[in-house]
């Protein structure tokens, strides 16, 4: 479901928008945390932090489904993010889905709730392959993954180890 801001996403428990310059703090702060990072190669340095703000921030402008705070609505708070991002893999620009929420929303079925509310606009506005990367011991992010309809398609290294990589068709090709 669209919110009355037509970049906003909302369902029952959650809401899913573009990244704000208020949420800068917040991001340099979760992503610093190693609960939070659980599954990445490490936390980021302040500098790296702000670096990836700035990032999502700019995707965001890009790609309308590009990584964006899940703001749970209950409490107001930003407790992670979904969405979409570029990564070069195998000699090309790929456009990779993830999620990532705190420790505490975890189990809720939060990202699959936010990442099939994001995806729909993926699926009005894109047509091609999203990919998903996830550590093969994070069987939970598999599980989510596929949820949302992503098929496993092989093991590959990715960013210095071994991950599964799921891919999902999205739209409709051009004629």
């Amino acid at each position: 479901m669209t919110g009355p801001d037509l970049d906003t996403v909302t369902t029952a428990r959650l809401l899913v928008r573009p990244p704000r310059e208020a949420d800068r703090d917040r991001f340099a702060g979760l992503f610093g945390n190693e609960d939070f990072m659980v599954f990445y190669p490490g936390v980021l340095t302040g500098e790296e932090a702000q670096d990836r703000f700035d990032h999502m921030v700019a995707v965001c402008r890009a790609i309308p489904f590009g990584k964006q705070p899940v703001v749970e609505l209950s409490s107001g708070l930003v407790v992670g993010y979904t969405g979409a991002d570029y990564i070069d893999f195998e000699g090309r620009t790929r456009l990779e889905w993830g999620y990532r929420l705190v420790p505490e929303c975890r189990g809720l079925g939060y990202a699959t709730e936010a990442s099939r509310a994001l995806l729909a606009k993926a699926h009005q506005t894109y047509a091609g392959e999203l990919l998903a990367i996830i550590a093969p011991e994070n069987l939970a992010s598999q599980n989510v993954c596929r949820k949302l309809g992503f098929a496993f398609w092989k093991q590959a290294p990715v960013e210095g180890g071994t991950r599964n990589l799921y891919t999902l068709p999205v739209g409709e090709p051009a004629p």
